[in-house]
């Protein structure tokens, strides 16, 4: 009996020794190492990119893959241990292998062992909805998702998109110009027919599909604080979401006037998610989110770029190496370090300018931790809020702001004529 018992257990061992260096990635295996000896997976690279369908690009010291807006990014090393230790790619025999449980962890990727052997794979998604803007001469098409995805043009004209891992769409009414078709990888949804071919923008949890001109005007984003049943701070029957409303709405009139592109999160009473605004900040050259506050000091917040903003990081990290033909585009949505907090800096001065006391700080606040451009959350207080002077000195102020920041020339009055029969008085 203790003989047979044996040779089950070595029979059990030699199987389970089959499986502790397989590596399951979507419908494909492959072979898992384990560098330096140590306990920790790595798996290849350009399989794992291949098989999920991810963004992959090489460069001379770093490995990035990505799936829609997320990055993740690997130092490069040659030496097993310091692989390990540096959670790196490491480069053995001409391959490149990446940290599978790393890799899973920064994707949002499903991740698991099984019996010695680890599965890696796309966590399913789903589509919420497709909504059609127009800006000028350009079309878009802004695909909502519960989850970040990636997506891949597989015709121009009329366009048809690979959206891998989605499983779920929106319903559609027959007569709708948009349709889906189910496949093994997810799903691919046709758009409807134009004049030119698409291309694709991705934010977190959205893939944009633009076509048409692209606009060179440079964005800037007015997020009018709370809303809704989110009132905010309320002093003397004055509610904050109405204020700060009422100033953006009035800085989006002075923006326009110098025929630059300007985007309200809100131009209503209503509740918008925090994620949402987020998300806006991540296209904007410049972002302002706007709040009040009781007393009558201004305070201008940036985020501290140590705390490492995610689109800046990886942005600046691919800039340096993208061909200086597309470099331009990329940096629209890349501002140089310290920009932010340059921004908070011209604000404060301008408050200063008008005789308002003005300070500016850093705080690693969520509304501004996806941004790409110049972001700021601008604290008001309600003394310079009280009326509707108050309120449009604030907005010429951060009209200003924003035209110096960008390098725009102050609009001159136009002159008085001179009175008839001699000079001015």
């Amino acid at each position: 009996m203790r003989r047979t018992w044996t040779v089950l257990m070595v029979l059990l061992g030699l199987g389970l020794a089959q499986y502790e260096n397989r590596l399951l990635v979507g419908f494909q295996e492959s072979q898992a190492i384990f560098p330096g000896g140590g306990s920790v997976a790595f798996g290849p690279a350009k399989l794992i990119a291949e098989a999920l369908g991810l963004g992959y690009l090489e460069t001379t010291g770093r490995v990035y893959l990505s799936l829609g807006s997320r990055v993740a990014a690997f130092g490069i090393n040659s030496q097993g241990a310091d692989a390990v230790r540096l959670l790196n790619a490491y480069r053995s025999e001409g391959s490149l292998w990446v940290p599978v449980r790393e890799l899973a962890r920064n994707l949002e990727l499903y991740y698991r062992n099984e019996y010695g052997a680890s599965v890696l794979a796309l966590r399913p998604a789903r589509l919420l909805e497709v909504q059609r803007v127009l800006a000028g001469s350009t079309e878009r098409y802004v695909l909502r998702f519960d989850r970040d995805v990636q997506v891949r043009i597989l015709a121009n004209n009329p366009p048809r998109l690979a959206m891998i891992g989605v499983r779920g769409v929106p319903d559609t009414p027959p007569a709708s110009p948009i349709s889906f078709s189910r496949e093994d990888w997810g799903t691919e949804i046709y758009l409807p027919q134009g004049g030119d071919p698409p291309r694709l923008l991705f934010l977190p949890r959205q893939v944009i599909v633009e076509r048409g001109g692209l606009s060179r005007l440079p964005r800037v984003v007015l997020d009018a604080g709370h809303g809704g049943a989110d009132t905010g701070v309320v002093v003397g029957g004055l509610r904050e979401k109405d204020l700060v409303l009422s100033v953006t709405q009035r800085l989006h009139s002075l923006l326009r006037q110098r025929r630059l592109e300007v985007i309200l999160t809100r131009n209503s009473d209503r509740a918008v998610p925090l994620l949402a605004r987020a998300q806006h900040a991540t296209s904007a050259q410049v972002f302002i989110s706007l709040h009040a506050a009781a007393g009558n000091r201004v305070t201008a917040f940036s985020h501290p770029e140590v705390q490492t903003l995610r689109l800046l990081e990886k942005g600046r990290e691919l800039s340096a190496r993208t061909p200086a033909h597309q470099r331009a585009i990329l940096e629209r949505f890349v501002a140089a370090p310290g920009s932010a907090a340059r921004f908070a800096q011209r604000v404060s001065e301008g408050f200063a300018t008008a005789g308002i006391v003005a300070n500016t700080s850093q705080d690693a606040m969520y509304v501004l931790s996806m941004a790409g451009g110049a972001a700021i959350l601008l604290e008001v207080g309600f003394e310079q809020l009280r009326t509707p002077q108050g309120r449009e000195q604030v907005a010429e102020v951060l009209a200003r702001a924003v035209f110096s920041y960008l390098g725009l020339p102050e609009a001159r009055p136009t002159p008085n004529p001179t009175p008839a029969g001699g000079a001015r008085p």
